[in-house]
């Protein structure tokens, strides 16, 4: 992470009940984004709690762009960050890179990643699997809220408390993509 944004984690954590405004504001971002990217971008998905109706959220859309490879920076960085968006973190052993907007607010975060690597799978998993299953959207709703009062201005707290939780989920959602057939080519 950038020193830039090392600050920026610490911010008061605002959780909001589901917007139903939050598909249209994906949209505009999918759309600019692919303007940008063109062909580059293989795949422009809605993921994070913001595409899950009903689960309270950050006010932040989470966007997921998927490349032939995330390593080859110099054919999608230029395109993501032509639509406002810094890079803030890349994990090369995972092929995924993340960014923010260069300058506040912090409305969105774009995450790259390779075509065919786990972060694309998990990422579009979970979603998926929480769209698809009510309780476990009220249940991970109800561990957020209780999360978002413990962890009132610690943003990284708040994201480390949900591990265990995000983790028993995404077994879950494997039990679920086996028993269903789910897999990131058929969804």
């Amino acid at each position: 992470m950038t020193a830039e944004f090392a600050a920026d984690y610490g911010g008061p954590l605002d959780l909001v009940d589901y917007d139903q405004s939050w598909p249209a504001k994906f949209a505009y971002y999918r759309d600019e984004l692919a303007d940008a990217l063109g062909p580059v971008a293989l795949r422009i998905e809605h993921i994070g709690s913001t595409a899950v109706p009903g689960l309270a959220a950050k006010n932040v859309i989470d966007i997921l762009v998927v490349v032939a490879d995330e390593h080859d920076q110099e054919v999608y960085r230029p395109g993501v960050e032509s639509t406002g968006m810094a890079l803030a973190h890349r994990d090369a052993a995972a092929r995924w890179s993340f960014f923010r907007p260069a300058t506040p607010p912090r409305t969105r975060h774009v995450h790259v990643t390779s075509s065919g690597s786990s972060h694309e799978r998990v990422q579009l998993l979970f979603v998926d699997f929480l769209r698809a299953h009510d309780l476990a959207v009220d249940a991970y709703a109800q561990v957020k809220r209780r999360l978002a009062i413990r962890f009132a201005d610690d943003r990284e707290g708040y994201t480390r408390a949900k591990t265990d939780f995000i983790f028993d989920m995404l077994d879950r959602a494997e039990q679920w993509a086996d028993q269903y057939g789910w897999t990131v080519e058929h969804r």
